[in-house]
């Protein structure tokens, strides 16, 4: 069975799933879903995963940088130390992600959802948080001072680092 999904294929045949990189070969992956699979310590530099599920899946240390994963679920996702550097996340679900150390500079994270999400140690330079759902989320970053926070929504459980003050970046306490 062949997906087609925008500009990307997704091949999906015997229990294996092919993911197209802009930089590198196509990975094969021996699983039935991207769902709660292990995909720890790959090379997946600008893969093409939009609209993906990838739910409970485990990304520790995987090299993300540069890929598309535009409207994807990555709820529930282990990103702790991932590389995700200049990566394309707008309007995707990270609600109750673990990005521990994971190194988001330049990322775009607009409109995505982190609500409870773990950050702590994430270095955030220049990464856009536009319009983003912080809602309970840990933002105990590195180089948080230099993010975008425009119309980013956050509540009372949002945690912040000492002396940072989310409202004077355009960020809105709800």
């Amino acid at each position: 069975m062949i997906l087609l999904i925008g500009k990307q294929i997704i091949k999906r045949v015997n229990k294996i799933i092919i993911i197209n990189c802009i930089a590198n070969e196509p990975i094969q992956l021996h699983v039935d879903s991207l769902e709660k699979s292990n995909l720890d310590n790959l090379n997946l530099h600008r893969a093409i995963l939009n609209q993906e599920n990838l739910c409970g899946s485990s990304l520790v240390g995987t090299n993300l940088r540069g890929a598309e994963i535009k409207e994807a679920n990555l709820s529930r996702t282990n990103l702790t130390c991932a590389l995700l550097m200049v990566a394309i996340l707008e309007n995707s679900n990270l609600e109750s992600s673990n990005l521990t150390k994971a190194k988001l500079a330049g990322a775009d994270l607009s409109n995505a959802n982190l609500s409870n999400a773990i950050l702590v140690g994430a270095d955030v330079w220049n990464t856009n948080f536009k319009y983003a759902k912080l809602m309970g989320a840990n933002m105990l970053c590195e180089r948080i001072q230099d993010i975008v926070l425009e119309g980013a929504l956050f509540d009372e459980n949002t945690i912040w680092p000492p002396m940072f003050n989310p409202l004077e970046y355009g960020a809105i306490k709800i």
